[in-house]
């Protein structure tokens, strides 16, 4: 995260959500529970079996929605930047899926580039060339054509609305041609921008209805290769799936859709007169074709997708539940790895972040690593991450030291690349892909809005591990013990203070 990205976030996160333009952005109070999806018809799913999946499944069923988890499969990762190895960046993977969509398209994210050969514009000339498909042979697409695109309200200091980035897309599918409608043949475009701050950080894609994308990249320039304009070569995942878990995406969707506002224009406004003509207001109903409201089974794989934002933490509970129930290795690939904002200098000196101060996410891998579970971690050693995240690791090898583990119980190596990502696999049966970091600004009562899926689809979970794999042998260097940890030394546990909590019960959730 760019050191002004981090700024905004932190400030938003420091203020409780307050305003910081009148009638742009407004306090994330009172928003309820969100809506569960409502599929026209839903398979019936049952209790799952693995250890695992069960304890994600107790948080994501707990509410008592539509259990949407099986009958899923695995479709692809969609990588950035553009490698050798990874010859098709997500950009233009999700620009062929949205050319192919048969009667709605939706795309959320928080940070978006636009204009010519930029991110933002991969997705302005799919969308161009998805409507000309639909102007040549509408009887191809019989409930019309409907494409949504919700921006994440990303904190805004140019505009009084905040919505220079949504306009811009606007501006961008303008110059191409694109109509926000076009009765005729069906089509519909609409955009939105989240009002509440602090701001959703959630990035995922459903197409038709049937296909869903949680990821964690941004539609900027920093994910692409050097060799393009703007690019840092900035690595980063999404984990596409197919099937009744796409109807959850849907329904995340829908939520931030409630808390945005919509992007009105006059009926073909010019390119070069919509950030003078075009207005923000409160958004119509949220609506979808009946085609995109099928939650129709495409394998045989388990799927959740999970959801968190500020007064609804099912994602923070289901991603604790899960750690807790790893019995071997937990191998994460995290962009960031650190503890709260007053122990980031933790590094130089432990005192008052000792384990009673962990956040959720750090609290958890050390009790996995207490109960044996090898925990591997790959993240980044520049910006900010250079001391958070270095701290992070310090923390937890202080904390294992303290309770005499062992030295490789929990291992840490920094990339030698840069990178975004967010992903962690589980006793090699579980992989988790989405926008959650390991931050404390992504879990909490004040958190971004953040959106993961986790399946137990064996190639899934291969792939991510195989990629991990290779990463941990040629990509990246052991992170260096701090020179004070050797004279760190086992404790009696009764002498651990502050002692640690006990651990926090599943079963009453703060969201029904």
């Amino acid at each position: 995260m760019p050191p002004l990205r981090l700024l905004l976030s932190c400030l938003a996160l420091s203020l409780g959500g307050g305003a910081t333009t009148a009638g742009a952005l407004s306090l994330p109070v009172h928003l309820g529970t969100p809506l569960p999806a409502h599929p026209s018809a839903a398979p019936v799913c049952g209790e799952p079996a693995d250890v695992l999946d069960l304890a994600v499944w107790r948080v994501y069923a707990a509410d008592g929605r539509p259990d949407l988890s099986c009958g899923n499969a695995f479709v692809e990762y969609q990588r950035t930047p553009r490698t050798a190895l990874n010859p098709v960046n997500a950009f233009d993977q999700i620009a062929g899926q949205v050319r192919e969509a048969h009667a709605e398209v939706l795309l959320t994210n928080m940070e978006w580039h636009a204009g010519p050969g930029r991110a933002g514009w991969t997705f302005a000339q799919a969308v161009s060339d998805l409507y000309r498909k639909v102007r040549a042979d509408p009887a191809a697409y019989p409930q019309g054509m409907t494409v949504h695109l919700a921006l994440g309200g990303f904190p805004d200091l140019s505009r009084g609305d905040g919505g220079t980035f949504i306009l811009e897309a606007v501006r961008d599918l303008r110059s191409l041609g694109v109509p926000m409608s076009d009765p005729a043949v069906g089509w519909t475009f609409t955009a939105t921008n989240y009002r509440y701050f602090p701001h959703s950080h959630v990035k995922m894609v459903v197409i038709d209805g049937l296909d869903v994308t949680a990821a964690g990249f941004n539609y900027t320039d920093w994910h692409l290769t050097r060799a393009e304009p703007g690019g840092h070569d900035l690595h980063d995942v999404g984990l596409r799936m197919r099937g009744p878990v796409a109807q959850d995406g849907v329904a995340v969707f829908d939520d931030l859709w409630r808390h945005s506002n919509q992007v009105r224009c006059p009926v073909n406004v010019p390119a070069d007169q919509v950030f003078r003509l075009c207005t923000l207001g409160l958004p119509d109903p949220v609506t979808h074709p009946a085609a995109a409201q099928q939650a129709q089974p495409a394998g045989t794989s388990r799927a959740y997708l999970l959801y968190r934002r500020p007064g609804y933490d099912m994602a923070d509970q289901a991603m604790q539940s899960l750690i807790a129930s790893a019995r071997t290795e937990i191998d994460l690939m995290q962009a960031d790895f650190s503890p709260d904002l007053n122990c980031w200098m933790a590094y130089v000196s432990v005192e008052n972040c000792e384990r009673p101060t962990f956040p959720p996410y750090l609290a958890a891998l050390l009790d996995a690593v207490e109960r044996g579970v090898k925990v591997r971690v790959l993240t980044v050693n520049y910006g900010y991450g250079k001391i958070a995240n270095r701290s992070g690791i310090a923390l937890m090898r202080y904390e294992a030291r303290r309770r005499g583990l062992s030295d490789d119980a929990f291992d840490a190596r920094y990339v030698k690349f840069d990178m975004h990502t967010k992903a962690m696999t589980v006793d090699r049966r579980t992989v988790e892909v989405g926008s959650m970091n390991f931050h404390f600004s992504s879990w909490g009562g004040a958190g971004l809005n953040e959106a993961v899926i986790a399946t137990n689809d064996p190639e899934a979970v291969r792939q991510e591990q195989a990629d991990f794999g290779r990463v941990w042998a040629q990509e990246s260097i052991p992170v260096p013990p701090e020179p004070w940890l050797k004279y760190v030394r086992k404790v009696a546990p009764e002498d651990l203070w502050p002692p640690a909590p006990a651990p926090r019960q599943l079963p009453d959730h703060p969201w029904r």
